[in-house]
C-alpha cells in the first residue's frame, strides 16, 4: 500500500488523508466482499470498485494491482483477528484463562466475520499463497508470547509438559474453522440453527471442553 500516514509531509495535510484513508477502507471492505465471494481469480477490479462506489483508477493508485489488494485485504481481515487475541493476551490473566479466552474470542470472530471464513477457505484452496505473505508477520512476533504463556502454565503444574504451543493452535484452528467453513454441508443433518446464539456457546463449551481436557494436568499424573 502506498504512503505513510505518520509521515512528516502527511502532517499538513490531515483533510486529504482522512479522505485518503476513508478510500482505503471502502476499498479494503469491497474486496473483503467480492473476493469472499469469488476469490482473486474470479474476482474483477471493476467489481470491487462499484461495491467500493469510488473509480477503479484510485484502486490502482492505492494498491497498484489486483494481487496487491487481495494481499492487503488478507493482511486488513487477519490483523483485525490478531487485535482481538492480543487484547487476550496482554490482560495479564492466568494462562487458563487467557486460552479459554483466546478461544472464544477466535470462535466468534470467525462467527461473526463470514467473509473472512470464505477468505480463509479460498486460500487453502491455493495453498496458502498469498496468506503466506502476511502471516509470518503477524504470527512470528505472537509465538514467542504464546509459548511463555504455555510454559508458565506447565510450570505452575496446570498444564501437562508434553504440549506443543503448534499442535495447541492448530487442534483450535481445527475445532473452530470447521463449524463454520463446513456448517452449510452440516446444517443438513443440524437440527437446531447452528448460528442461533444458544448453538454457539454450545459449540464454544464443547471445544473448550476438548482443549482443557487434553492440555490440562489431571490430578493422578505426576507434577
Amino acid at each position: 500500500m502506498k504512503g505513510n500516514p505518520t509521515h512528516p509531509l502527511n502532517t499538513e495535510k490531515g483533510g486529504d488523508l482522512t479522505r485518503s484513508e476513508e478510500s482505503k477502507q471502502r476499498i479494503l471492505l469491497a474486496g473483503t466482499a467480492i473476493f469472499a465471494l469469488k476469490g482473486l481469480e474470479g474476482s474483477r477490479v471493476d467489481e470491487i470498485a462499484d461495491e467500493a462506489k469510488i473509480n477503479k483508477r484510485m484502486i490502482y493508485h492505492y494498491f497498484e494491482s489486483k494481487e496487491n489488494l487481495y494481499v492487503e485485504v488478507l493482511r486488513y481481515n487477519y490483523t483485525k483477528l490478531y487485535a482481538r487475541g492480543s487484547s487476550v493476551i496482554q490482560s495479564g490473566a492466568d494462562p487458563e484463562t487467557v486460552i479459554k479466552q483466546g478461544i472464544r474470542e477466535y470462535f466468534y470472530y470467525l462467527a461473526e466475520h463470514d467473509e473472512f471464513v470464505r477468505l480463509m477457505s479460498w486460500e487453502a484452496l491455493n495453498q496458502e499463497k498469498y496468506a503466506n505473505r502476511v502471516l509470518p508477520q503477524l504470527i512470528d512476533p505472537a509465538e514467542p508470547v504464546l509459548r511463555e504463556f504455555l510454559q508458565e502454565g506447565q510450570r505452575a503444574g496446570l498444564i501437562r509438559k508434553n504440549i506443543d504451543i503448534r499442535h495447541l493452535l492448530v487442534s483450535v484452528n481445527a475445532l473452530c474453522l470447521v463449524y463454520f467453513s463446513r456448517r452449510e454441508m452440516l446444517q443438513t443433518f443440524w437440527k437446531e440453527d447452528m448460528m442461533a446464539p444458544a448453538m454457539l456457546e454450545e459449540r464454544l463449551t464443547h471445544i473448550q471442553d476438548i482443549i482443557f481436557n487434553g492440555i490440562l494436568k489431571h490430578g493422578e499424573e505426576e507434577m
